[in-house]
């Protein structure tokens, strides 16, 4: 984890939080939930799909698979560049940051998704 630096040690330890934090957040809230949660809304913030609340695992699992693999093409293409320590660690820094970023906003879709199917209501658009 460290073979590339200290920072993109540290770069690596939080890409794996995100990537556990929204289904850690997930197992916390799906057992308060009632079985079938509004998954859809129009632009009135109503509901119009209900679905099992099983289904808010697929965003907190695809944002766990996606760290993962963030970390393995990092690593992958680090690699591939091991004539220079510099450009491997900076490859590496790329990637990782980039799995961090995205792994935030795949957190922060997670809450929205948890408090929706919570509240039953979405974000109006209505004036």
């Amino acid at each position: 984890m460290f073979q590339y630096g200290r920072v993109n040690g540290y770069l690596t330890i939080a890409l794996v939080v995100v990537g556990l934090l929204p289904l850690a957040i997930t197992f916390v809230v799906v057992p308060q939930l009632p079985d079938s949660v509004a998954m859809a809304f129009d632009a009135a913030g109503d509901p119009t799909r209900f679905e099992s609340r099983y289904q808010l695992f697929w965003v907190p699992a695809v944002s766990l698979l996606l760290a993962i693999a963030t970390i393995f093409n990092a690593r992958r293409q680090a690699n591939a560049n091991k004539e220079s320590r510099v450009a491997a660690e900076l490859v590496y820094r790329r990637g990782v940051r980039s799995g961090v970023v995205i792994g935030a906003l795949l957190t922060a879709c997670t809450i929205y998704l948890l408090f929706a199917a919570y509240t039953g209501t979405g974000f109006s658009f209505s004036l």
